[in-house]
């Protein structure tokens, strides 16, 4: 009924409980005592040693709450008797008892012995103990709590004898549905609300989870620690009406008075609004670095714990209908959500009233959009429209006589040069001018001409994706031009080798001088030969600041040769970075001596600007985002990186939230106006990735590691080999689905990077959305 690891019952523990089970020995008086009845111990010692007579003892497995067929048999069971060990906590034991004769009194003969498992138990846990039998007998009316039978003491230690609760806990129950069953219906504007069977199902079950917790507050008590594992769902075929039974009271009280009705129970609706949450999104509320929402047995989730308000808004607006989001957010009481439900009554009412009106509230989704996310307008730049349109002149002109060759894109780190270039870039798809770019890494240099071999395999793919024809009919070029030379080019670029084939022969071996020499001939020989009228070629190389030597050489060349007319170079760096005495800054200077440069210089945006970013981004007239914006422009400087990531973290924080009362986006200028924020964005980043998961840290660092940006397959074999370790050996079924399981762990902390905007996921790559992030 809970979850835990669980493993057979061995044979040596067995023979421990026999000989304290055997009627010649001393110790029987200890096993199983009734505390409150000494006269009728030798009754019960009598009964449970035929019992266990009788009695196989097995384990299984915490998902299927059901004997298993393979299970070790230790004992005879020719009467069909078992005891099987079904949960290990922290605190508890619980085993399952199944007698044909029934000595317990239980309904069917099945019970739950619920036992303190630490060998020097305290007095809180056996009050604890002692609390949950004292209000499950109280409760004995209520029909879907878990009914107390007897107080026990189990090989000395105390423990409870409860009627068997069959089903699965629900925290499981939400696992097997969503796998068995679709959520989803494409007729929705927002596909990934639930379908209006699912939500049938999930409805009902809700219900009755509320009217449960309504019986136990009007018979006067109140739970303290209703979780997903404290309440067992019994579907039995039975999809719209799952019976439930509420377990795990050892914190409960009694209600002192009818005066504090909602100050005593505000803490079971909290709660029950955290497991309609997860029930309806099938995602834990609470942050990923905490778990889940209920590790120990009497441990308690802090509000400091919970998912942020706009990331309960989401994922809860994406999945179901909007006056549903209301009830379970009004119910979790994060700030601004409005109404409080004063009893579980009136969710009861509530959810009855969804019930009957379902078809209704669900065609009301069907226009029904997720909100709580910052929306960044995607495609559009804010205060770049003259350097884009430089850029797209100069893209224009390639081929035209006495044109300039060389595109510089200069400004500080963080002000959007490779923006407005990558925008330029999407700008030109339709178009016959084939893109190609790469980007120079601080941080890894492991191969020869890292950023040109990039935009060779970004070239190399596009040719590929044109079909047979033009593979053919480019190598068929390249060939004519470079014949036999070509595996001086492929020896350094590979990926050359998806058009031109492998070399049969070796190049010729010559001096080192001379070697080189030759291979820069053949790249320009190269870049002459594909950069034709019908088909010219961009070359965008970021971060030239970080540039080797030899991808200078490279570019001094391909910008300087008169024979490639249909060529353009683009170039951005970080002006701030380099001085006079700069490798780049010493090229540059030669290069203007030899030919005209175009330069673009990208600065910080204007509080104009800022001011419509925001108002694009949180869908509000500008008039009424102007003192926010103001305020950011003040914080931010203009910095466009500073300005996205310092708005992330006002959400992230909740300074930024989503009302739905107002169906609009609040701000809190005064908490804005004292937030310290550092002078500059890596800082603010760093701060934010500290702020992730452990594991999405460590992912973070791994991909900083490989590069700016790795494609998944590569990333796969660093994620496989570092689980090589743990896995040598025989590769059973269970290491290979905990395998596979990790890796799906590896990407889905990516994937939370992606959502926190610290990568940005383009095909199947993931790449840092700026390098101060990866530094």
């Amino acid at each position: 009924m809970m979850h835990g690891d669980t493993s057979l019952v061995d044979v040596e523990s067995v023979v421990v409980i026999r000989e304290k089970l055997d009627m010649n020995n001393q110790p029987i008086r200890d096993l199983f005592m009734d505390e409150e009845n000494d006269a009728k111990m030798n009754d019960e010692i009598d009964s449970l040693s035929a019992v266990l007579d009788n009695m196989s003892i097995e384990s299984i497995a915490m998902n299927t709450l059901s004997v298993s067929s393979d299970a070790r048999n230790i004992c005879d069971q020719n009467r069909g008797n078992k005891i099987t060990k079904c949960h290990e906590g922290t605190n508890t034991d619980i085993f399952f008892v199944h007698n044909v004769d029934n000595e317990f009194g239980s309904h069917d003969g099945s019970v739950a012995i619920k036992v303190l498992n630490d060998e020097f138990f305290d007095d809180d846990q056996v009050m604890r103990l002692k609390n949950e039998y004292t209000i499950s007998r109280y409760l004995s009316q209520c029909i879907q709590v878990r009914a107390a039978l007897k107080e026990i003491k189990f090989c000395g230690a105390p423990g409870i004898v409860f009627e068997w609760a069959t089903g699965t806990t629900l925290i499981e129950w939400i696992s097997c549905f969503k796998s068995k069953h679709s959520f989803h219906n494409a007729d929705y504007e927002n596909p990934s609300i639930i379908c209006k069977g699912g939500m049938n199902v999930i409805l009902h079950l809700a219900w009755n989870i509320s009217k449960a917790l309504a019986d136990i507050h009007d018979a006067g008590v109140v739970h303290n620690n209703l979780t997903t594992e404290h309440i067992i769902v019994d579907d039995n075929n039975k999809r719209k009406n799952n019976s439930i039974t509420i377990i795990g009271l050892g914190s409960a009280s009694f209600r002192e008075s009818s005066n504090e009705q909602l100050h005593e129970t505000r803490k079971d609706l909290k709660s029950l609004g955290i497991i309609l949450f997860e029930m309806f999104t099938g995602q834990c509320p609470f942050q990923v670095n905490h778990g889940s929402a209920s590790k120990s047995e009497s441990g308690e989730k802090g509000e400091d714990d919970l998912l942020s308000p706009n990331q309960l808004i989401f994922a809860l607006t994406s999945k179901v209908p909007l006056v549903l989001a209301k009830l379970i957010l009004h119910l979790m009481e994060f700030e601004g959500s409005g109404h409080c439900y004063r009893s579980a009554s009136d969710i009861d009412n509530e959810l009855y009233s969804m019930i009957t009106d379902l078809e209704s509230i669900m065609r009301g989704c069907y226009t029904q959009r997720p909100v709580g996310q910052l929306q960044f307008a995607h495609g559009k730049l804010h205060g770049r429209d003259n350097h884009v349109l430089g850029l797209m002149g100069a893209c224009r002109r390639i081929g035209l006589h006495g044109e300039s060759k060389m595109i510089l894109v200069s400004g500080y780190s963080g002000e959007g040069k490779s923006t407005v270039v990558k925008h330029v870039k999407e700008m030109l798809e339709e178009t016959n001018v084939c893109f190609i770019s790469g980007k120079f890494d601080q941080l890894q240099q492991a191969g020869p001409l890292p950023a040109i071999h990039a935009a060779l395999t970004e070239y190399c793919n596009y040719i590929v994706d044109q079909g047979p024809q033009n593979i053919l009919d480019t190598t068929k070029a390249i060939m004519k031009e470079i014949k036999s030379d070509v595996e001086v080019l492929t020896s350094v670029f590979p990926c050359l080798r998806k058009i031109v084939g492998k070399s049969t022969a070796p190049p010729t071996e010559i001096a080192s001088m001379e070697a080189q020499n030759r291979f820069k001939f053949i790249f320009q020989t190269f870049f002459r030969t594909i950069s034709t009228s019908s088909n010219p070629i961009i070359l965008f190389l970021d971060n030239l600041q970080w540039a080797d030597k030899m991808s200078l050489e490279l570019i001094h060349l391909l910008v300087t040769d008169m024979e490639a007319p249909n060529f353009l170079f683009i170039g951005s760096y970080r002006d701030n970075e380099i001085d006079v005495a700069h490798p780049l800054a010493v090229e540059l200077e030669e290069l203007r001596k030899e030919m005209a440069i175009t330069n673009i210089h990208v600065s910080s945006i204007t509080k104009e600007n800022v001011n419509d970013l925001i108002s694009d981004t949180v869908g509000m007239p500008k008039q009424l985002t102007k003192s926010f914006s103001d305020l950011v422009y003040k914080k931010t400087g203009g910095n466009a990186l500073f300005v996205i990531q310092f708005l992330r973290s006002l959400w992230d924080e909740g300074l930024l939230i989503f009302s739905l009362e107002s169906n609009s986006w609040k701000w809190d200028i005064e908490g804005i106006r004292k937030k310290e924020i550092p002078d500059d964005v890596g800082l603010l980043m760093s701060h934010k990735i500290l702020q992730l998961p452990a594991e999405c840290q460590n992912a973070i660092k791994m991909l900083a590691c490989i590069g700016s940006s790795c494609d998944t397959s590569i990333l796969r074999m660093f994620i496989n080999r570092g689980r090589d370790n743990d896995l040598m050996g025989k590769k059973t079924a269970k290491r290979v689905r905990r395998k596979v399981a990790e890796m799906k762990d590896g990407f889905m902390m990516l994937e939370l990077a992606v959502d926190e905007g610290l990568l940005r996921k383009e095909g199947s790559s993931y790449t840092f959305v700026h390098d101060q992030i990866q530094n």
